[in-house]
């Protein structure tokens, strides 16, 4: 006689036949049917990386060369904006580069999911005074790439889709084409 299968089993089998689970599976002819979601995931790292190392290499610089000309406020400020800004632009690159334009706003959805969770860890975890540190941290250096990146990004998509040839051949009368 077979067993019975455990709650942990037969969850496990619905997370295998759900539909998101769909998109890392292989199709017949050996390609992902998401190829979006897979490459968009795998860039969101990279971008990760890339505002890391803008703030590592930048706000010393800044703060060496500004310091005395700039109140301890705005200087905060401009250590937080500024690298920001260049690490957007840097990663905005991959908009021009890509096939899939729509790819750099995918990947600032998952560093948008990735925020979020880290927001709930800290939220369980930390005490309140642990919190508002982890807020005003967040405000200065996660805030402002999440704003910079998702702005010039949303920017360059809508340009993309306003000059679109093929949208504009798609939309004349069958007799001009």
């Amino acid at each position: 006689m077979g067993k019975e299968q455990s709650s942990f089993e037969k969850k496990l089998i619905r997370i295998k036949e759900s539909g998101f689970w769909d998109a890392f599976r292989f199709t017949k002819n050996g390609r992902f049917k998401s190829t979006l979601l897979i490459y968009s995931f795998s860039l969101s790292f990279v971008f990760v990386a890339v505002y890391i190392a803008a703030y590592w290499l930048l706000i010393d610089p800044l703060e060496l060369g500004l310091r005395p000309y700039l109140s301890t406020r705005l200087l905060t400020a401009v250590e937080s904006i500024v690298p920001a800004l260049v690490g957007s632009l840097v990663c905005c690159v991959f908009h021009f580069t890509s096939h899939d334009k729509k790819m750099v706003l995918f990947t600032y959805g998952w560093i948008v999911l990735y925020a979020v969770v880290l927001g709930a860890f800290a939220f369980v975890t930390f005490s309140p005074q642990e919190m508002a540190l982890v807020a005003v941290i967040a405000a200065q250096f996660l805030a402002p790439p999440l704003v910079t990146g998702i702005l010039l990004s949303a920017a360059l998509y809508i340009r993309h889709r306003r000059s679109d040839p093929f949208r504009k051949y798609q939309s004349l009368p069958d007799w001009k084409k």
